[in-house]
């Protein structure tokens, strides 16, 4: 439940930030959709199948450094 108020508090604050809901449901589905693209990735092509403790930290730190990408990208661009 944590990941999932994690997304929405990102979203919403990427909505107010952005002033767009068009860019913050584009940068979350971003984000969303690099999990499983790189679970597809790692399980497919490389055959990594060990599932750590740290793995469900990802999910926190990407959500955190994507975000953190989209609003330098849209100030740069501003």
């Amino acid at each position: 439940m944590y990941a999932f108020y994690s997304l929405t508090f990102v979203f919403c604050y990427l909505w107010y930030h952005l002033g767009s809901i068009f860019l913050a449901v584009v940068g979350i589905s971003i984000i969303v959709f690099s999990f499983p693209m790189t679970s597809c990735i790692a399980n497919g092509i490389f055959g990594v199948t060990y599932f750590g403790f740290l793995h469900i930290l990802v999910v926190f730190i990407v959500l955190g450094i994507a975000a953190d990408d989209i609003f330098v990208f849209i100030d740069g661009w501003r």
